[in-house]
């Protein structure tokens, strides 16, 4: 069992020129946030990753001695990382299937970095990972901040918030969709109300500070209140029974 800088550290060698579908560096300190806020939150039982791939999470979780499984719409794609650490990643369409797990079973819920890519069913996502997580469990939700400081000046410049091409063409490129939305946290909360969550605690972050632009992040984001960082974390429980979903007609 090792602490999530020295798993990094590991990481890092295991990754170390070995081509992947995202830039590893660009990533690594969201990873690292992410683990320390899990180990924080999942007193016991299972972890449960929502979106595993390029599967850095699942593997830093491993590290670091924690019960973890993952789901992906593809694992195959992180082949490589699966077999050299033995991860336990299942293949799952979360917007089309059930996730493969008995009721209340997961203990804990990282679901970083995938609610922005669902362009079929999010309502469904949420109604399964309410029904997999424990009474006692909790769900730890990041995805991008719709009002981040770049987002409102891309769309004062008139270059709106994503590029749709750029986005759909990830679907042949990367093996799924790029940011369908990005949303505000107030939307973000509305969902997991919605789906039988109450959210206990929301913050900002950003992660990537390197090189020039890095350093204009930095100076601007110390200036700036904290809800305009690129980023929003939600830590979220479970409130009542939910809504049991059956997946969308094909």
């Amino acid at each position: 069992m090792l602490n999530v800088d020295d798993a990094l550290r590991q990481l890092d060698e295991i990754v170390a020129g070995t081509p992947h579908v995202t830039d590893y560096l660009a990533h690594r300190e969201r990873h690292r946030s992410d683990v320390l806020r899990v180990l924080n939150a999942a007193d016991k039982g299972l972890v449960l990753e929502i979106g595993s791939m390029p599967c850095h999470g699942t593997a830093l979780l491993t590290l670091c001695g924690v019960p973890v499984v993952g789901v992906d719409i593809a694992p195959e794609r992180a082949q490589s990382l699966i077999d050299k650490l033995s991860l336990d990643v299942h293949r799952c369409n979360i917007e089309r299937e059930q996730l493969p797990f008995k009721d209340e079973c997961v203990g804990t819920v990282l679901f970083a970095e995938t609610f922005e890519h669902l362009r079929v069913d999010p309502l469904f996502v949420l109604s399964e990972i309410h029904r997999v997580m424990a009474s006692d469990g909790r769900l730890l939700l990041t995805t991008p901040n719709l009002y981040s400081a770049q987002n409102i000046v891309r769309f004062l410049a008139g270059r709106g918030i994503t590029d749709g091409l750029t986005e759909f063409s990830k679907l042949r490129r990367l093996g799924h969709m790029g940011h369908v939305r990005e949303y505000s946290h107030n939307e973000v909360r509305r969902f997991l109300e919605a789906s039988g969550f109450a959210v206990e605690h929301v913050d900002f972050a950003h992660y990537n500070f390197r090189g020039k632009r890095g350093l204009l992040a930095r100076l601007i984001f110390a200036l700036l209140p904290r809800c305009f960082q690129s980023f929003q974390v939600v830590i979220a429980r479970k409130s009542g029974p939910g809504q049991r979903l059956l997946p969308l007609p094909t």
